[in-house]
């Protein structure tokens, strides 16, 4: 179990690798909305699915299908009749989502109503950082199930920190820093966590298991079988590990090698990059879709190549179709491997506007770059991270190659020569 001070830096890394893979599910919507404030007001009805990308959301309508909702502020007071799927640095749901609820972001506060399973990702507990602002607005961490909520499933629940007060009619099953039950549980309630404060309020309806440093006081009559696993404390005088070479090495030189083909490229083709980071720049929702039409096909061409495959070993023989297969393999490794030129321009762009500061295009794409590799290094979820760049990186190509985003190369700031 990892402590609950490096779980929350896991799930804030989570939480930005995320956001381009929620749109997964109902991606190809007919309704799309964007901008810097999303509001659907209250009594107007989307009768299909809503993807919305935008700074800040507000749901106040009805939905009659999933919603796809990223931004820095999500507000669910209307009603969904589908799915939710939600990432942002706070997610509030207060009106009413009558199937699933899958929410990653610094805080998910539930405190309406849930018709099946909820599934939250979020920070605070001990070492997170506190108080959080984003866009103006003071974020609250953790995932709260307040007592005005209901889950009509089950609810998994991971991060720093979660408070249950309302109640979920199925399973509970939390994995956080600090656990504060005093809600109702329908069935088993199984909680991995670093402390848990169990109040005289709390109902579970069948068991409840937890597993933590030291056994909690559980007050009679909150559950017929109460099961204690007792996990052992790291030992605070471990030795530092021995330092290795190779564990700095290898992200210098991946830092290494995408500043020196980034700057061939800004230098003796700038619209390779500039266009496609411009495109992205201007539409990130609609690349993002773009993305993921482009990678469902990439996913179809291996079926394909096997056909081909044993076309060309029928005909001309083993080599050539060996020699195909290899290529069909470096180019989809090196689309993978090369995304991070275009979206880490895009992102470095952004942290520079953001910060209200200017740089050359090259200064931007090692800003870019390296917060993508050191994310990527994360265990567990930086493959999402490589991920979510491959599918900005093929759509916003897509976006440039239709020539509605061309940009004056002769406009741009020239990249700086590298020392």
């Amino acid at each position: 179990m990892v402590p609950a001070k490096k779980r929350v830096w896991t799930f804030a890394a989570l939480v930005a690798a995320i956001i381009a893979l929620l749109v997964a599910g109902p991606a190809f919507a007919a309704e799309f909305g964007s901008g810097d404030t999303y509001r659907l007001p209250a009594g107007q009805v989307i009768e299909d699915d809503l993807t919305v990308m935008a700074q800040e959301i507000y749901i106040d309508g009805t939905v009659d299908g999933d919603l796809v909702a990223m931004g820095a502020y999500v507000e669910i007071n209307g009603v969904v009749t589908g799915d939710v799927l939600a990432a942002a640095a706070e997610v509030r749901i207060n009106g009413v989502v009558e199937d699933d609820v899958r929410a990653a972001g610094a805080g998910v506060i539930v405190t309406g109503r849930i018709g099946d399973h909820l599934f939250a990702a979020a920070g605070g507990g001990e070492g997170a950082f506190s108080p959080m602002q984003v866009s103006g607005r003071s974020v609250v961490q953790g995932v709260r199930i307040e007592r005005s909520a209901t889950v009509g499933g089950s609810a998994y629940l991971f991060g720093g920190e979660a408070l249950i007060d309302g109640a979920i009619a199925n399973d509970l099953q939390a994995g956080a820093g600090t656990v504060v039950l005093n809600g109702q549980v329908g069935r088993d309630a199984t909680l991995d966590v670093g402390k848990v404060t169990i109040g005289d309020t709390a109902r579970v309806g069948g068991v409840l298991s937890y597993t933590a440093p030291e056994a909690a006081s559980v007050p009679p009559g909150v559950a017929g079988d109460v099961r204690f696993e007792q996990r052992e404390q790291p030992q605070t005088t471990t030795p530092a590990p021995a330092f290795r070479p190779g564990q700095i090495l290898r992200p210098l030189l991946m830092l290494a090698g995408f500043a020196l083909l980034g700057w061939l490229l800004l230098r003796f083709t700038p619209g390779a990059l500039r266009r496609p980071a411009r495109a992205l720049a201007l539409r990130p929702g609609q690349a993002a879709l773009y993305g993921i039409a482009a990678l469902a096909l990439l996913f179809a061409i291996p079926l394909l190549s096997v056909l081909i495959f044993l076309a060309i070993l029928l005909f001309w023989g083993w080599f050539p179709a060996l020699m195909f297969a290899l290529l069909l393999t470096a180019a989809l490794a090196l689309a993978w491997t090369l995304s991070p030129l275009i979206t880490g321009l895009w992102a470095g762009q952004a942290l520079l506007r953001a910060t209200g500061r200017e740089a050359s295009d090259f200064l931007a794409l090692c800003l870019g770059v390296l917060l993508i590799v050191l994310l990527s290094l994360i265990p567990w979820v930086g493959w999402l991270v490589g991920l979510a760049s491959l599918v900005f990186a093929l759509g916003a190509l897509i976006l440039a190659r239709r020539g509605a985003f061309d940009v004056p190369v002769t406009t741009a700031t020239p990249a700086p020569t590298p020392v």
